[in-house]
């Protein structure tokens, strides 16, 4: 079961909620198109109620159980939900941990609220997809009926629909790029979790955020077999182990 929280910005976000006995809390962000029912949230979520820890999940606007249409929504919108979701259901400073997209938007939100943040664990991070998609993946046609029509699919391995690609999708991806010089605010401790045979993005993304943090608390995971998903029975436990290591050094 999941609640809904009625935020600032006139959202109805679905979320669930485990209180724990925790002074740590644990949030985790899923990738473009998942929700909190993908194995790595509910993994994520189930072992932190086994251990009595605090954490959250939740959906996206446009995703899952949350309102609004996801035509409508963009990296600002998802960005917003994050920090409302800290900052009305959360009891405890947090471990955010992100996935794919969502580790882009954990180290946004992570810039946005450092005081928040204990620390990031990001997982097969996709940071600055849309700028990818519009200057690699998208050709003269595509981006001339992107311009026209405001929107157009790619195709996808993930949804054999298509995924929805918005103008207002690569206009909010542009405004929050951070494979620049924009991460050495970045001073909490990090792991950054990739599969070297991720072929959707490449690891070399997270060894480009591991350069550029200021953080001196950072390890860079490299998981040999491991694919985009990171969802198999090993991956969830090296998540997991990446958790515990986080959970002993703040409890020092």
């Amino acid at each position: 079961m999941y609640k809904i929280l009625h935020t600032k910005h006139k959202r109805n976000i679905a979320y669930q909620y485990n209180k724990g006995k925790s002074s740590i809390g644990i949030i985790f962000l899923s990738g473009f198109k998942s929700d909190m029912y993908g194995s790595k949230a509910q993994y994520i979520f189930n072992w932190c109620k086994k251990n009595g820890i605090e954490c959250t999940i939740f959906d996206y606007s446009g995703h899952g159980n949350s309102s609004e249409k996801f035509i409508n929504c963009n990296l600002n919108t998802w960005i917003e939900d994050s920090i409302d979701v800290i900052n009305n259901i959360t009891s405890n400073p947090q471990i955010i941990i992100g996935s794919s997209m969502g580790a882009w938007i954990a180290i946004r939100v992570t810039q946005f609220m450092p005081k928040n943040i204990l620390g990031l664990i990001t997982i097969a991070a996709a940071p600055d997809f849309t700028e990818e998609i519009y200057k690699h993946i998208l050709n003269k046609e595509q981006k001339k009926q992107l311009n026209k029509n405001g929107f157009l699919k790619i195709q996808s391995e993930y949804d054999k629909e298509g995924y929805l690609i918005t103008k207002e999708l690569i206009h909010s991806g542009n405004e929050n790029l951070i494979l620049n010089d924009s991460l050495y605010s970045i001073k909490c401790p990090i792991r950054l979790i990739h599969g070297k045979n991720d072929r959707d993005v490449s690891w070399k993304k997270s060894v480009q955020i591991f350069e550029k943090i200021k953080s001196q608390n950072a390890e860079l995971i490299l998981i040999k077999d491991g694919d985009h998903r990171l969802s198999n029975d090993n991956n969830l436990i090296a998540i997991i182990n990446s958790v515990k290591s986080f959970i002993s050094i703040l409890n020092q």
